[in-house]
């Protein structure tokens, strides 16, 4: 029996009426700018992410060309082209670990799930700029909420989370330029709720990591779904969310209702976007950033590193522990052997992660050397990720961090944005830096598909 009850004014419909009504000229300038380098990144994201094999495997099984490149999806090719773009772009975005996030993480991809969808069906209905933009943001701001009040638990039961709750904003998204009323969004995010997933297994299987990377591609694939059916009258429970059998009450062992509306239109989550500087997990960043801060301050190397040790969250200890992985998600997935890769290659080069990182004995070492221990809980504030290491010549070195860059409070510039465009993006038939001042002023492109021929 559940153990939730249906409530008197239930989120969905309040989330749908907040989207349907949000105006370009409404959302704050600064807010615009991170939906604008969401939607930048995930475009870089997903075209590195086209050519690697598991994503060959997928776009063999659509309708979309696997050779052409990352193109736009025509007005005439119909609402299934639409969905194999949505479904190709996201898992491509997510094809290693590059993807953008949030910080604090709240276990969202909304550049894979939210403006990946979105920019495929604006391509298909030749929206402005402006309102691909908007919808970014509405749908950011609701995935965000959404996924907020689950607390993060539906992984501690084995979900995935960003494919559980990824369709919610992607189907605001889509819905938005659409055209959908408050009345179909709400139906829209009803039908979301019954075509999210994504199973954790691979964490704990020690194989078949490469069916992460399409859990994003099936989120956003279902977002444009689920805004689609609403447009042609297809229903859904506007409890889906905070009723009895709903999301939360299904996915979730704790929960905080009151977050799925809180500061809705006041406080803008899109500014919590965090991008990626490595090709791995969000919970390894803070401790690869501060390790090469100290081997570059101090002058040290791999080789000269006797002990390691991290303090880190639970999530860290139960999901990302991993000392022997066998695949490379799995190394992209672990904590200490991403921070052992660190030790002795270049992160900041996709290339680092490699097949024989595997089965690299330096990095293997080390990987199984490294300590985890629990994170100090302060109350009030977020855990920080600690780093202790000691060297063969005795020197004790600390660190301590709770974001890194990439996040709110140290965003990328402008020049680091397009360094990680230029090195992802690079290498196809399109002129990058191009396609990168175009994606940067899309705010005055009337027709979206005008990008591709800028470029």
């Amino acid at each position: 029996m559940s153990s939730a009850t249906t409530i008197a004014n239930p989120a969905a419909p309040i989330l749908a009426g907040f989207a349907a009504g949000l105006r370009y000229d409404a959302i704050p300038p600064g807010v615009i700018d991170r939906a604008r380098q969401c939607l930048v990144d995930a475009v870089a994201c997903s075209m590195f992410g086209m050519n690697l094999p598991w994503s060959q495997i997928l776009l063999k099984q659509t309708g979309l060309d696997a050779k052409a490149g990352f193109l736009p999806v025509a007005p005439s090719q119909g609402n299934t082209a639409v969905r194999e773009a949505a479904l190709a772009w996201g898992a491509q975005a997510h094809a290693f670990e590059l993807d953008s996030l949030v910080q604090p993480s709240v276990g969202v991809h909304p550049g894979a799930t939210v403006a990946l969808p979105a920019l495929a069906v604006a391509q298909a209905r030749r929206a402005s700029g402006r309102e691909l933009l908007a919808a970014v943001v509405a749908g950011f701001e609701v995935l965000y909420r959404i996924a907020s009040a689950t607390l993060h638990t539906p992984e501690k039961r084995g979900f995935h989370a960003p494919g559980v709750v990824g369709p919610f904003g992607g189907a605001i998204a889509s819905g938005l330029l659409m055209g959908l009323s408050a009345d179909r969004l709400t139906h829209a995010l009803g039908v979301a709720g019954s075509l999210g997933g994504g199973l954790l297994a691979f964490s704990k299987a020690g194989q078949g990591g490469m069916v992460k990377r399409l859990h994003m591609g099936r989120a956003a694939e279902a977002g444009v779904l689920a805004a689609q059916l609403a447009a042609g009258g297809y229903e859904g429970p506007e409890t889906v969310l905070d009723g009895a059998y709903g999301m939360l009450d299904a996915y979730c062992n704790e929960r905080d209702v009151a977050r799925l509306t809180a500061d809705l239109g006041a406080k803008w989550q899109t500014e919590t976007l965090a991008l990626k500087s490595f090709a791995c997990h969000v919970t390894a960043h803070a401790p690869v950033h501060m390790l090469i801060a100290l081997m570059r301050q101090h002058k040290f190397a791999g080789g000269d590193i006797v002990a390691l040790t991290l303090r880190v969250s639970d999530k860290v200890l139960s999901h990302h522990a991993s000392r022997k992985p066998t695949d490379i998600m799995q190394v992209q997935y672990s904590v200490p052997y991403t921070v052992a890769l660190a030790a002795y290659r270049d992160p900041t080069k996709p290339a680092s992660f490699s097949d024989d990182a595997i089965t690299d004995p330096n990095i293997r070492r080390l990987a199984e050397a490294i300590v985890l221990e629990p994170a100090a809980k302060n109350a009030g504030k977020r855990a920080a990720t600690d780093i202790v290491v000691t060297l063969h010549d005795g020197r004790r070195l600390e660190d301590s961090a709770e974001s890194f860059p990439g996040c709110q409070d140290q965003p990328f510039s402008a020049s680091q944005l397009k360094d990680k465009f230029r090195a992802l993006a690079g290498g196809g038939n399109v002129d990058v830096d191009v396609l990168f001042a175009a994606l940067n002023g899309i705010d005055k492109v009337e027709d979206v598909r005008q990008l591709w021929t800028i470029a």
